[in-house]
């Protein structure tokens, strides 16, 4: 049992407390963090996944019979919250950001524990599911539940596949990176072949979002998750919009084209300013 006030934690069936110090895993098959034999449970079934500042995200895997926050089915990626309910299966687990008589209060500023950041070039990928509105309105449920849950796990599992990491979570998408190494650019194109034969399924339809460049990250070692901070990142994430903006569902940044060496593979989409950044920047598509 950990002794940080800050640790994130659950109360398993029975009593038993189980620290979160990592993206925590659960399903009916060994290996997972958390393992229940029962049938209604799929063999991978969840994710507890904590990021920032303390937060951790709750992530259905396309699950059979579904993951429940408080009594509702969950059909996206959601924040958990002091005293929070899930139920997966016929087991119920209760969720608390905190050891027990720590302060409730999230931090204002990076813990102390936190590794201080060391500059490192990354490839940063942004993905984020198009029309999630459309999509609850035309589902039930269940079926929007296995499809977004579903998506979750086979872009986990292409990044893990290729050498990435997911960092980060939002409702209807996540961000990923790679450090740069000898290997991450074979594991770029790999991990792009994989993504853009999931589009063309559209099954949900989704956009991606790529760039390359110097980034600090820091690990708050207590949840061994690392931390990305910096103007690269800032960078990747305005690159959404403007995907969003020029209804791109792949976008590379110049900077990513260049690593690459894919200059016969992309065309010109348009040359834009990027909020928060004084100069304008080129952003490509994949010549189809």
């Amino acid at each position: 049992m950990s002794t940080n006030l800050s640790q994130p934690w659950l109360r398993l069936p029975g009593g038993a407390r189980h620290d979160i110090t990592g993206t925590c895993t659960i399903g009916r098959v060994p290996g997972n963090s958390i393992t229940f034999a029962d049938t209604e449970v799929s063999r991978r079934h969840a994710i507890i996944h904590p990021q920032d500042q303390l937060e951790c995200w709750l992530v259905d895997l396309g699950s059979a019979n579904g993951t429940f926050l408080n009594g509702r089915r969950i059909t996206q990626a959601m924040l958990l919250h002091h005293g929070d309910l899930i139920r997966i299966g016929g087991q119920e687990l209760a969720f608390s950001p905190r050891a027990p008589g720590s302060v409730t209060q999230a931090p204002t500023r990076p813990l102390a524990s936190e590794q201080p950041p060391r500059l490192t070039q990354c490839w940063l990928m942004v993905a984020d599911i198009l029309g999630s509105t459309q999509l609850a309105q035309s589902l039930s449920v269940p079926e929007l539940s296995r499809m977004i849950g579903g998506w979750f796990k086979n872009c986990r599992q292409f990044i893990d596949e290729c050498g990435g990491l997911i960092t980060r979570y939002s409702a209807d998408g996540f961000f990923a990176c790679w450090e740069n190494t000898d290997d991450s650019t074979i594991q770029l194109r790999q991990t792009v072949a994989l993504m853009y034969e999931a589009q063309r399924a559209a099954s949900p339809p989704f956009s991606i979002v790529l760039h390359f460049g110097p980034a600090e990250v820091g690990t708050v070692p207590a949840l061994q998750q690392p931390r990305l901070h910096g103007p690269e990142v800032d960078f990747v994430l305005a690159m959404t919009k403007i995907a969003a903006a020029r209804q791109q569902n792949i976008l590379f940044s110049e900077a990513a084209v260049r690593r690459l060496s894919a200059d016969a593979e992309v065309h010109l989409v348009c040359e834009s300013p990027v909020e928060g950044f004084s100069k304008q920047a080129r952003f490509y598509s994949l010549a189809l």
